[in-house]
């Protein structure tokens, strides 16, 4: 049987106003959010209703793709449970919408409060219910709480407006931050500038492995836009030098890509140091091997794996027998 959802009380409502207000001062609340999207041109249909909701009806958001923003650790988790105890619950109401056909939710924004109030071991938590709320105003309410409270962390900058341009694109809406349309609306109302946009547009072709870099402030946003335009095989060549990479050196780094790339070169022009052979070794044993198991998964099947060695050796050998000249002598 399913369990019942209960209104909220008018004294209760009123301190859920109350903390809204406090939280609209410092430009953080979802509310604001909300305000944006409904002044966008597009309405939200019906009201935004609050109900204490049972913690076990909420579901994940369903639209969040092959990545997701930045999350709690367990242990913060944990260190924020205290808190909420203190002070009998979360400071703003998680945003839900209920599932077709269902009696359970699916969560918009709040993923953090959510986990914490679980933690606690809370049944219930305060939510929004937005109706009749279709994907395309959810994937924007997600994308944009997070990228107002993520604000300091780049990747989440990266990811959020990715979300929020895609969304837009998929609906044949402009995607060049042009001056008059809804994401224009999105990025006043979130307090950035349309040329930080693009570069966090921009940065989308970094290889996932040099986003904690950008994090972590030891690679620049602007050389990071440098090293984006690279191809993800060369970004994985500079990925152990990347606290080294300047924006000039990115450009060189570009540069070096339109002549003609060599792995060799583009060490000296990060580190200032030309390689040793035991390091040219090492570069290109990885990147023999890199081919060599990219060879494999197209061309061999299963039942090869266990003679690869025999037949990556006798290849060689193979290859000795036609260039003797590059036989090393004993």
């Amino acid at each position: 049987m399913a369990k019942k959802k209960f209104m909220l009380d008018e004294a209760e409502m009123d301190a859920i106003l109350d903390e809204d207000i406090s939280a609209l001062d410092t430009g953080r609340s979802d509310q604001k959010i909300l305000d944006i999207v409904r002044g966008s041109g597009r309405e939200l249909t019906a009201a935004q209703d609050f109900y204490e909701i049972p913690v076990d009806l909420i579901d994940p958001f369903s639209m969040k793709g092959a990545s997701d923003f930045s999350r709690w650790s367990d242990e913060e988790v944990q260190n924020a449970v205290p808190t909420f105890r203190q002070y009998g619950g979360s400071f703003e109401p998680i945003i839900v919408r209920q599932k077709q056909g269902s009696d359970r939710f699916e969560l918009i924004a709040g993923e953090q409060r959510l986990r914490v109030t679980r933690a606690a071991g809370a049944k219930t938590i305060t939510a929004r219910v937005i109706r009749n709320c279709s994907d395309s105003e959810a994937l924007d309410i997600f994308a944009l709480t997070n990228i107002q409270r993520r604000s300091t962390v780049i990747s989440d900058q990266i990811y959020g407006w990715g979300l929020v341009v895609e969304n837009h694109s998929n609906q044949g809406a402009r995607s060049d931050l042009g001056a008059q349309d809804t994401l224009t609306a999105y990025i006043k109302g979130v307090q950035t500038s349309r040329s930080q946009v693009y570069r966090y547009l921009a940065l989308r072709s970094l290889i996932p492995e040099l986003l904690p870099a950008l994090d972590e402030g030891k690679l620049s946003m602007r050389a990071g836009e440098k090293i984006a335009t690279l191809t993800p095989e060369h970004q994985k060549v500079i990925l152990p030098h990347v606290h080294l990479i300047s924006e000039s050196i990115g450009a060189q780094l570009v540069e070096l890509e339109k002549s003609g790339w060599d792995d060799n070169t583009a060490f000296e022009i990060v580190t200032g140091k030309k390689k040793s052979k035991r390091q040219n070794y090492d570069s290109s044993m990885r990147t023999a091997m890199l081919h060599a198991r990219k060879y494999v998964a197209g061309h061999f099947n299963e039942a090869c794996y266990e003679d690869l060695s025999t037949i990556i050796v006798d290849a060689l050998e193979a290859w000795l027998e036609q260039h003797p000249d590059m036989r090393r002598e004993k």
